[in-house]
């Protein structure tokens, strides 16, 4: 938050930053080694890490806008007075989203204990900073227990304790107003999420009341409704592992618990439409995904939490990331070696374990598989020695042609060819188990123009200065040459393949290149995009992802018993 100029003492909106900042940019011209040849390449010196200037009139992509801070683009028609060592004055060019009339955005939570509530913030923050969006939580019940109520039992929650009516009062706004002091410290686009229960239209004025005191502060009410008895009691399960109820019985505890649920039921007072006059941003969502109701929901950012919000849900499920099998050369357009063969063998015995175990612990949805690819020869070569390691004979031509043990079918829609597999093998009853598989570029592995195909150690030992320039910022760094890619760009790229593995209630075999899983995995496990560059990912082993109340379980297993060489 520092590596951006402040207004934050005063609170002002985005629009004050929208003026000119003044950023001086110096460029040099040097001759790089390239694959084919020698290419003269501008190396910018930014003044800031994040917000970046391009060069000699080079027009922004559009994915150098995948963060919302954007960057910054030097005034003027002609890039040579630039080269010559002259100071320019910058103009700010935001990324997608990051232009907003109201740019400090505070969700509120409402919703009864036990609803899911913190569970939604926790996926959102994930998500909201993968888009590139500063996002603080601001929780009142840790700072309740923080300020020395840990343990309150049910009484301290009933309307008619008066003193302790006051104390819940005070703590709900110290934490409103921690999170507005966040915000207004802030000179971007940013989120601050007020996980409370707001269960009172009282309470919920007086929040809009004090974010219209602060310019450019947009509350926004996100209701957690559940009446699913089978979500209930698992909620109620979590609730018992929390600092209120760790040292007392289970039994105890949880009447306990549904006792405070019962207090905060007499007072609870559901959004409507009339409410402020309906002069009200809401979303409402029933059983954690089952139903969505949204409600003047405008603008770049609240729209999209509100299409992220009606696509997640908390069915059991796992995501399994593997790179593509080990390919004959470099390029990955050869035959699979007979090292990748033998890992899409073991990937095949593994996977039908694995699904086998989730069947017998009742996750039966969850146990339904689909395989998302890339379009890249070598992807599809992995999927086809998979298909054959189940018993399975590909076939070509969209034709289908049954085997002893299953079947290979081709359909289409509107994108790429969509297959799917069956192989009796994979359930105890005999019957055969579809494996439908979709291909897309979106999981293609990042391009690396005139170094396509070149290995990074090749890249490191005979062209230094592209990867030193590589090291220096890992995460938007491009090779030279037409149609190249940062990290930065391959995370935009993918925004609608994290959607889908949200969205999808079975389990998913992502088979992609090294990138792509850096990204889908920083995604999954929270990691700082910074970090992402350089995750060490081997070929031929398998990340098991099982999103959870808690964040995501990460385990990686080597399939691998040849030894394998990492790719570049």
């Amino acid at each position: 938050e520092s590596e951006y100029p402040s207004r934050a003492a005063s609170g002002e909106q985005e629009n004050a930053d929208r003026a000119d900042v003044p950023l001086v940019h110096f460029t040099t011209s040097r001759s790089v080694g390239t694959p084919t040849g020698n290419l003269n390449v501008d190396i910018a010196e930014a003044a800031r890490p994040r917000l970046r200037q391009v060069t000699g009139g080079t027009p922004v992509s559009p994915l150098s806008a995948a963060m919302p801070w954007g960057r910054s683009r030097p005034s003027g028609d002609s890039g040579n007075s630039h080269r010559q060592g002259r100071r320019k004055v910058a103009k700010r060019v935001y990324g997608l989203g990051g232009y907003s009339q109201s740019s400090r955005v505070m969700l509120c939570m409402v919703g009864l204990p036990a609803r899911g509530k913190s569970y939604i913030t926790k996926m959102l923050t994930r998500y909201l900073q993968w888009l590139g969006f500063p996002v603080r939580i601001f929780n009142a019940g840790n700072l309740r227990r923080q300020e020395g109520l840990a343990g309150a039992d049910a009484n301290f929650f009933k309307d008619d304790n008066k003193e302790a009516s006051s104390m819940r009062e005070k703590v709900a706004s110290e934490c409103m107003e921690e999170a507005i002091h966040w915000l207004t410290t802030q000179t971007n686009v940013c989120v601050a999420i007020f996980d409370a229960t707001n269960t009172t239209q009282k309470r919920r004025g007086k929040i809009i009341e004090r974010c219209r005191e602060s310019r450019g502060i947009s509350p926004v009410f996100i209701e957690s409704i559940c009446n699913s008895d089978a979500v209930l009691e698992g909620n109620y399960r979590l609730k018992m592992g929390n600092e209120d109820y760790q040292h007392m019985d289970p039994a105890k505890a949880r009447a306990d618990f549904l006792e405070r649920v019962k207090a905060y039921e007499r007072r609870y007072e559901t959004i409507d439409d009339a409410e402020q006059d309906g002069d009200l941003t809401y979303i409402k969502l029933f059983n954690v995904g089952q139903k969505v109701v949204m409600h003047r929901c405008s603008g770049y950012l609240v729209s999209h939490i509100g299409f992220y919000l009606s696509n997640i849900h908390i069915q059991p499920r796992s995501i399994w990331l593997t790179r593509h099998a080990e390919s004959e050369d470099e390029t990955h357009q050869g035959e699979i070696t007979g090292r990748g063969k033998a890992y899409c063998l073991e990937l095949s015995s593994w996977l039908q374990a694995r699904r086998q175990a989730m069947k017998q612990a009742g996750e039966d949805e969850g146990a339904e598989m689909l395989v998302l690819m890339g379009t890249a020869p070598v992807h599809g070569a992995t999927f086809e020695n998979l298909s054959m390691a189940r018993g399975v004979s590909p076939v070509e031509g969209g034709a289908a042609e049954e085997t002893k043990e299953g079947e290979l079918t081709l359909a289409s829609d509107s994108a790429k060819p969509t297959r799917s597999i069956s192989a009796t093998s994979c359930t105890s009853d005999g019957a055969g188990q579809e494996f439908p598989a979709m291909s897309t570029s979106l999981l293609n592995e990042l391009d690396r123009g005139d170094y396509a195909g070149v290995s990074y150690a090749r890249v490191q030992k005979e062209y230094p200065e592209v990867w030193a320039q590589r090291q220096r910022d890992p995460l938007y760094f491009r090779y030279p040459g037409a149609g190249a890619e940062s990290y930065a760009d391959v995370i935009g790229r993918v925004r609608p393949i994290i959607i889908e593995l949200e969205r999808q209630r079975r389990s998913v075999l992502v088979i992609s290149h090294l990138a792509v899983q850096r990204c889908l995995y920083a995604y999954f496990a929270g990691l700082p995009m910074e970090e992402l560059p350089n995750l060490d990912l081997p070929m031929h082993t398998v990340v098991e992802l099982q999103p959870g109340p808690f964040g995501c379980k990460v385990k990686q297993v080597c399939l691998d018993h040849c030894g394998a060489p990492p790719d570049g």
